[in-house]
Formats: structure tokens, sequence, C-alpha cells
């Protein structure tokens, strides 16, 4: 029984400390990144448990009790996080009918010809897309943010037309703010010009669960097209989807 707990507490260390230098890479492109520092302390918190939960149960009494306790909400957060990556993964299967037309998600531009890596995923992969699907047409969404020079959806055109899609297939939204309004602002343009509900939506691995839920939200027919993450931001952007889901369900559930 010893050996088996000594392996235990050996297995919980090693994974504890595999998440934490899992969640220090995005750190190394330097700035604050919440969903990093998010994953670390969660994988801190892990180890201190492992190492050192035995340390204060044995007292008795009232901190056997808070470690227990500890241990309890620990676990439950893990199962809570384990179901939430099992429907971000599940959310990347809805294959597109033959032709849908796409939305593309915004992020952020530095310049009307310059992107950052996650939204420079999501056209490319987009454009991939319009090029073997000639039929196709293309909502390109996001407004100007605070620290933007331009509409993010000017840059997503920009970028689409040096790819070679013609530019009557792109369509701009170009007043939202968030996912939320993408989609909703799209589904206006969508109405307006007469391109149906069935479309295919361009964002990361991570984001696509919270994005086609969106999407259906806003009267799409919503099937998914991913564009891969860069594998030193995905800690980020997982951790920090972790918080957006919870948030994003809880706020469902009791603001309606």
């Amino acid at each position: 029984m010893k050996a088996l707990k000594l392996v235990g507490k050996v297995l919980g260390a090693a994974a504890c400390a595999g998440g934490m230098a899992w969640f220090l890479l995005p750190l190394l492109r330097g700035g604050f990144r919440l969903g990093a520092v998010f994953g670390l302390c969660v994988c801190t918190l892990g180890l201190c448990l492992v190492l050192f939960y035995r340390r204060a149960a044995a007292g008795g009494g009232w901190r056997k009790a808070l470690a227990r306790g500890a241990v309890c909400c620990y676990l439950l957060g893990l199962c809570w996080a384990g179901f939430l990556t099992g429907l971000m993964i599940s959310a990347q299967n809805r294959v597109p009918p033959e032709n849908a037309n796409v939305v593309v998600l915004g992020a952020q531009v530095y310049s009307a010809e310059r992107m950052g890596v996650s939204l420079a995923g999501r056209v490319e992969k987009a454009g991939e897309y319009l090029l073997s699907h000639p039929q196709a047409k293309v909502i390109v969404t996001g407004g100007q943010g605070a620290d933007e020079p331009c509409p993010e959806s000017l840059t997503q055109r920009n970028a689409l037309v040096a790819q070679g899609v013609e530019e009557d297939r792109i369509f701009q939204e170009d007043r939202s703010h968030n996912t939320r309004q993408n989609l909703e602002y799209a589904m206006d343009i969508a109405q307006e010009e007469g391109l149906g509900t069935e479309f295919v939506v361009v964002t990361q691995e991570f984001h696509m669960f919270r994005a086609l839920q969106l999407a259906e939200t806003a009267g799409f027919t919503a099937y998914s097209l991913t564009a891969q993450s860069d594998p030193l931001l995905l800690p980020e952007y997982y951790g920090r989807e972790l918080l957006s889901l919870t948030k994003w369900m809880v706020e469902r559930q009791f603001l309606g």
C-alpha cells in the first residue's frame, strides 16, 4: 500500500510539474498572459497538494478537514476542465456541406497588411477553403480595437485578396468588438446579401466550441474549419478559454 501511495505521489507531482512547464512556454514570449498564469497557478497548487497534503492533514481536526476540502475542490476543478476540454475537441468535427459560405472571426491586427499569429492562421485556412470552393462567399469580421490602426476585417480582406480570392466574394463586417458581435453582425450581412445561414466558422481549435454555440445563437447553421494554434502559445489560449467558457456558461445559465 505504501508503495502504491508513493507511486501515486510521484505520478501526481510529475503531472503537475509537466503542466507547470507547459504553461510556462507562452511566458517565454514575454508580457502578461492571463491564460498561462492561470494554468501555472493551478498546476502549482496541485503540486503543493501532492507534496504537502499528508503533513497538512496530520494535525487532525480543522486542518485535516481543510486539507480534504481543498483536495476535493481541486479534483472537481480538474473534472470541470476535462469536461470543457472534451467540448472543445468535439466541436472540431462538424464537417460542412460542399461550397458552404465562410465567416472568419476577428483577432489582433497591427496594420492593414499585418496581423497577429492567430488571425493569420485563420485567414490562411479560409483562403485555402475559398480557393478550393469557388462558389463560396466569405464574411470577414472585426472592428477597430483601441490598440489597432484599422478594422480587423480590412486586414483580413487584403490578405485574402493577396491569396487570390476575388474581391466580390468578400464581405466586411467592421463594427464588432467580440466573438458574439462578430457573429451577430455577420448574420445581418448574410441576410442582407442573401447568403443563407449555412456557414463554416473559421477559428482556432480551443475557440471552436464557444464560437459554434454563439453562431447557432445568432441564427447560423454552423460548421467548423479549424486553424491550428502556435504550439508555444496554445497553453495561453487553452487556459484563457477555460476561463472564458466557464464565464459564458455561467452567464447563459443565470443571466439568460
